[in-house]
């Protein structure tokens, strides 16, 4: 009996579940980095949640509960998987990832890195916010297209700093690829959590999309 408790307990212990943890393990020091790079790295993912996410749903929040029109009449961080998921989860674990990787390498990041990041950023914040405005999508941060509000304004603000420092990412990355002739694993982390990004977005525009098709009574 004993024996066999044992061997059910050692099965478990090389289970499904166990080689999953296993692996995750395994890769934790990709995304939290090293002892000396941890502060940094907990910095930059606290940063992403609580600009990104956690203010925003705060305020979402008091709004409902005082029954503002903001709110009411329009769509808010809420009703965003994007928003909840994406800015919530996904996107400080991404900015964990290239923090990590971005410290190990900070001989690599020059002055022209920085502004080349600056200038994908800026073209990538612009271009969404002109995409918005162009197609009337409007929400709580846009109540009418090409009119943002304080909130859009620090949406804007906080993109441009996501998409900056993602693109500084971006350009170390291609040039440690041009140096080892590999591609590194942070690099596939952070690819695989911005499409699961910009899957969440998609479903959101998708819903926007449908709501417009049905009549208003």
């Amino acid at each position: 009996m004993g024996r066999s408790a044992a061997a059910d307990g050692a099965a478990a212990s090389d289970g499904p579940v166990a080689r999953f943890l296993d692996w995750v393990a395994a890769r934790a020091p990709l995304v939290l980095g090293t002892e000396e790079s941890r502060p940094f790295v907990l910095f930059v993912g606290l940063a992403t949640f609580i600009c990104g996410f956690f203010l925003a749903a705060l305020l979402n929040a008091y709004l409902l509960a005082i029954h503002h029109p903001l709110v009411e009449q329009l769509r808010s961080s809420l009703n965003y998987e994007s928003a909840i998921l994406g800015d919530g989860l996904v996107l400080p674990i991404v900015n964990m990832t290239a923090a990590a990787y971005l410290y190990a390498r900070r001989p690599r990041i020059t002055r022209v890195a920085v502004w080349t990041a600056l200038l994908l950023g800026w073209a990538v914040t612009t271009g969404f916010h002109v995409d918005q405005a162009v197609h009337g999508i409007v929400n709580w941060a846009m109540p009418t297209p090409w009119h943002w509000n304080i909130l859009g304004g620090w949406h804007a603000l906080y993109m441009l700093s996501v998409t900056s420092w993602l693109s500084l990412f971006l350009v170390v990355v291609v040039k440690s690829v041009r140096r080892e002739r590999a591609i590194p694993a942070e690099a596939v982390i952070a690819f695989i959590g911005v499409a699961i990004f910009f899957g969440l977005l998609r479903l959101d525009y998708i819903s926007l999309d449908l709501r417009m098709l049905i009549p208003m009574s």
